[in-house]
């Protein structure tokens, strides 16, 4: 009974400033209200005292029941709908030929920036990163360069990179 308490005891003592950051995040009052006490609902099932950081925990259950019941009400919101009108406004994914094309031309005009550049480690660096997925320290241990040197040789050829994109637009 004790354990119950505490929870309680924490609960009553942020329970305003748990309503007003609902209340912020869902941006009504009333509903922050209804998602505070289904917090406290699942909160006063929980062992607090394997909880590192209660209050936290709770501002978290506060922000997730918000993003629940927001979906919740956007899928609600096309229920009974004709499912053409309800997916209109949905993309369908696809990408056009044109678009489809003007993004290899630009990646082929990336990748021979990246060609040309005339530091071989730059070039090195940049795949590296870009398209191995090496994190900046392993890339740092493979070329023997430092941690800041490999980050300013992907982010100066980054730089380079950007403006190609650009220009071919």
């Amino acid at each position: 009974m004790n354990r119950k308490r505490t929870s309680l005891e924490l609960y009553q003592t942020h329970r305003a400033s748990l309503l007003s950051y609902a209340a912020r995040l869902s941006g009504d009052k009333t509903l922050a209200e209804d998602i505070v006490q289904d917090v406290w609902l699942l909160f006063s099932r929980q062992q607090i005292e394997t909880i590192a950081a209660p209050l936290n925990y709770l501002r978290t259950m506060v922000r997730n029941l918000v993003i629940t019941r927001a979906r919740r009400q956007r899928v609600e919101g096309t229920a009974g709908t004709d499912f053409e009108a309800a997916t209109a406004g949905i993309a369908d994914g696809q990408v056009s030929p044109e678009e489809n094309v003007a993004s290899r031309e630009a990646m082929q005009r990336i990748m021979d920036a990246i060609a040309a550049m005339p530091d071989s480690r730059q070039r090195q660096a940049i795949r590296m990163y870009h398209f191995e997925g090496m994190k900046l320290r392993e890339i740092a241990a493979h070329l023997d360069l430092s941690l800041t040197r490999v980050h300013g040789l992907i982010e100066d050829g980054m730089v380079i990179c950007d403006r190609v994109r650009k220009e071919g637009q």
